[in-house]
């Protein structure tokens, strides 16, 4: 079994789209757990609202190639899009930032919102980082109580 760490992101009716992804991953995954959902601002220009972030842990069988294969197909059944993100509309992101101890996406990793949100996982083959999660920035990202203001 091998220990996989997804990102999952939405500014676009995010609380809808994040469930339904979670949903569909928990029929992939039956053992994943996700982290409660964070609110960051966009650190691009072109997207105007607040993002919903979550991240979750599942252990699986796949190859890290079937992983990503099985997220862009979830990613696609949410509603996802490719002229989406070019008018700033995140409908579903689904990233794979880790494989075992194998780092997929380093820049991604080091966000804040991710690091915020690694230490509320339950430990257990999670990355290690040049600083210590608790260094994280704070008040990178607002808790959210499932309020959002698309839904």
């Amino acid at each position: 079994m091998s220990t996989i760490l997804l990102s999952i992101g939405s500014n676009t009716f995010a609380k809808t789209n994040i469930d339904k992804a979670k949903r569909m991953l928990t029929r992939l995954f039956p053992e994943i757990m996700f982290t409660q959902p964070i609110l960051t601002e966009p650190d691009d220009e072109k997207y105007s609202y607040l993002f919903r972030n979550v991240l979750a842990k599942a252990e699986t069988e796949m190859t890290p190639e079937e992983v990503i294969d099985k997220i862009k197909q979830t990613e696609r059944a949410v509603g996802r899009s490719p002229k989406d993100k070019y008018i700033g509309k995140v409908i579903i992101d689904i990233d794979l930032l880790q494989y075992n101890n194998e780092i997929l996406r380093p820049v991604d990793l080091e966000r804040d919102y991710v690091r915020q949100l690694l230490v509320t996982l339950p430990q257990a083959a999670l990355p290690s980082t040049s600083e210590t999660p608790e260094a994280a920035a704070p008040g990178a990202g607002i808790y959210d109580d499932d309020t959002d203001p698309e839904d």
